[in-house]
């Protein structure tokens, strides 16, 4: 009877001092207060949209290279943080404890913390893809996701040991991944392995962010193939061209999940009662809609960019090759440098 209890709600188990210190951080200021409002807004920095704005900001303007690797470095942090939670299948702590309040809509197990471990991959991820370019991010890489791990935890969604692991994991993974981008020429290789360890989550993982991160990976991997074999775009380092590719894959990624559901909701509006139609459904939609967000949207750049020219807004393709070559070439002196 206990195994069957604990399959359904989880385990119920803190390290002395834990639960006294979200007692006392949420002392502090309660709901409503600037701290609540302000540890909320941090907690959002390690949330899906964000992370993906980053990604995107990297892969789809500065630089795909780099921003494949990051891309793939989240989605693995995302992936294994699931597999994970539902072996230890950790209790939240306002649940086992009727002192601390839910500051934030969160459901599932607790340990690790998601937003930590994805936060960690996704800024420290940043910081080593870009060593020895551009320092502020070193200071960035550390701060922001120790302000997403505290803001978890006065928000009474996570334990303290809960956002350590999870930070733990995703600075693990960044480094692992970086070294495994070094020794492997073949890439794909890699997404192989990840998706074959992914498959063990079918068996035993019940929460919903394990289906969507491996619908993610699927995505992304295909995506990645077709962006080298079909799409193949240019970065660009212009502002308003860098806001306007983030700002539309961001919204074409929300827009098409949304747009998906409402189809299929349509036709099947009790879907979501249907535990794994809904397991598959989720899966599917994210695949494809990573799918396209990586591998079909930049096909856009090229025929929005034939228009910029045309109008005069950028410079010409050859004036951009011979920029692009240059600024290229001192980055590979550069991380030959660093080597």
């Amino acid at each position: 009877m206990f195994d069957l209890l604990c399959a359904a709600i989880g385990y119920t188990w803190s390290i002395p001092g834990e639960n006294e210190f979200i007692l006392w951080f949420q002392s502090l200021a309660g709901k409503g207060s600037f701290l609540y409002y302000l540890m909320n807004f941090i907690s959002m920095l390690g949330e899906e949209t964000i992370l993906v704005a980053v990604v995107g900001l990297v892969y789809w303007a500065l630089d795909k290279r780099r921003g494949e690797q990051l891309g793939f470095t989240m989605i693995a942090a995302t992936l294994v943080n699931p597999l994970i939670k539902n072996i230890v299948r950790r209790t939240r702590p306002f649940d086992s404890n009727a002192g601390i309040q839910n500051f934030r809509d969160v459901s599932g197990y607790s340990f690790p913390s998601g937003h930590s471990s994805g936060s960690a991959s996704t800024y420290v991820g940043a910081a080593v893809a870009y060593k020895g370019k551009q320092k502020w991010l070193i200071a960035v890489a550390v701060v922001l996701p120790v302000l997403v791990a505290l803001s978890r935890t006065y928000l009474g969604a996570h334990y303290p040991s809960d956002v350590i692991c999870g930070l733990a994991l995703g600075v693990a993974l960044v480094f692992l991944i970086n070294w495994l981008f070094r020794v492997i020429d073949n890439k794909l290789w890699i997404y192989i392995g990840m998706l074959a360890i992914g498959l063990a989550g079918f068996f035993y993982c019940t929460t919903s962010d394990f289906y969507t991160a491996y619908g993610l990976l699927i995505g992304f991997v295909c995506g990645v193939v077709f962006e080298k074999r079909v799409t193949k775009f240019d970065n660009t380092k212009v502002w308003w061209r860098v806001i306007l590719r983030v700002a539309a894959g961001g919204g074409l990624f929300l827009g098409m999940n949304e747009l998906l559901k409402l189809i299929v909701g349509a036709i099947y509006p009790d879907y979501n009662s249907n535990v794994w139609f809904e397991r598959i459904f989720r899966v599917l939609r994210y695949a494809v809609v990573t799918f396209v967000d990586i591998g079909v949207y930049p096909l856009l750049f090229a025929q929005t960019d034939k228009l910029w020219r045309k109008w005069g807004w950028i410079k010409s393709k050859e004036q951009e090759n011979c920029a692009v070559t240059a600024e290229q070439t001192i980055t590979d002196k550069e991380e030959q440098a660093n080597i």
